[in-house]
């Protein structure tokens, strides 16, 4: 195993170091030469407040997870940019809508640029879902996840281009509506689900009336929530009537809003949440763009570390597609086929 030699700060010191020398502090004695550090280490030194650099040697194992949060923390920081940058635009867009219309460009070159990256975007940012804020880095997510998938179905660049400003602009309407969305748990959800109903509308009216865009941007705006069987709204439309856009979009915008409810993710589990989307596919979402989207995104999980039921550690081998929420797994060496194992299942996922 290659390693290489560093004399660090403590606050650069990551687990799996290994301490070359002992560490002292004014003759007292810390830490013991070849000791390998972790969060423990770490916190005992903090607490001495010892401010001098350690040298530690670093294996090329340690370098590539430190590279992997670097790259982590950087694409992070590009969707919270984004975000505030959506934020901005939302508020403006109906005062000086074609000069906000460079900044969509801005969003989707950055976007896009993330996505080279992207089993760091899918496994480590876009699936922890969109948080405490439901409308722009949700429009961030859902515009990420549709790019994916509108590579994934083969459309051209200029196509993705759009695709992506009609997933950010998707939930502008939310921002409009004449009366807050109730957010109390004694509204009954019919009121709160016709308060909501009416965005799509409105998002369309104001993104329509921007010239230089596209008519399939406000396309996608107004019938992300129009589902295969008609159930959907504004216009219950059904099948080749809806725009390619809106199917990708919906696909998206399930997925987030599900990874985003912690309550929810918890108690049905990762893989749980994949399965809806299987199950939607069948009546509500497009059929063949749920299953390369899915699976596809099951290609990111082959080899990764999940926490199961039981409390164990296992490595994931093969995923089955006709039953997401139980892939074959190995633990301690032993192979667990979770399909035939209905008293284990996945609690959580362990990607970065």
């Amino acid at each position: 195993m290659n390693e290489k030699s560093e004399f660090l700060y403590v606050h650069e010191l990551k687990p799996g170091m290994i301490i070359t020398k002992n560490v002292t502090k004014g003759g007292d004695f810390l830490i013991r030469e070849k000791t390998i550090v972790n969060e423990d280490i770490i916190a005992r030194l903090n607490k001495a407040y010892f401010l001098e650099k350690i040298e530690v040697t670093i294996s090329n194992e340690v370098i590539a997870q430190c590279t992997k949060e670097a790259e982590i923390q950087k694409v992070e920081e590009t969707f919270k940019e984004i975000s505030t940058g959506l934020k901005d635009l939302f508020l403006k867009l109906d005062k000086v809508k074609e000069e906000k219309v460079n900044d969509l460009r801005v969003f989707s070159e950055k976007i896009q640029l993330a996505l080279k990256s992207k089993e760091i975007v899918i496994s480590s940012i876009v699936f922890k879902g969109s948080g405490e804020d439901p409308i722009y880095r949700h429009g961030v997510n859902v515009a990420t996840l549709s790019a994916l998938l509108g590579k994934w179905i083969g459309l051209e660049p200029s196509k993705i281009n759009l695709l992506i400003y009609a997933a950010l602009l998707h939930d502008f309407g939310m921002t409009k509506l004449e009366q807050p969305v109730p957010e109390k748990a004694d509204i009954l959800l019919e009121e709160r689900y016709q308060v909501v109903k009416k965005h799509a509308k409105i998002g369309y009216k104001y993104v329509d009336s921007i010239s230089s865009l596209d008519k399939t941007v406000s396309y996608g705006v107004l019938m992300h929530h129009e589902r295969e069987d008609g159930s959907g709204y504004p216009l219950a439309i059904t099948g080749e009537k809806i725009h390619c856009f809106a199917k990708i979009i919906a696909i998206a915008d399930e997925l987030d809003v599900m990874n985003s409810d912690e309550a929810y993710k918890n108690s049905r589990g990762p893989f749980e949440i994949l399965e809806i989307i299987k199950e939607k596919s069948l009546h509500k979402l497009d059929y063949e763009y749920s299953k390369i989207f899915l699976e596809h995104i099951a290609n990111y999980y082959m080899g990764e570390d999940v926490i199961l039921s039981t409390g164990e550690r296992a490595k994931i081998l093969q995923i089955n597609m006709n039953d997401l929420a139980r892939p074959l797994v190995l633990k301690d060496g032993e192979f667990i086929d979770l399909s035939k194992n209905k008293d284990i299942h996945i609690k959580e996922l362990k990607l970065s």
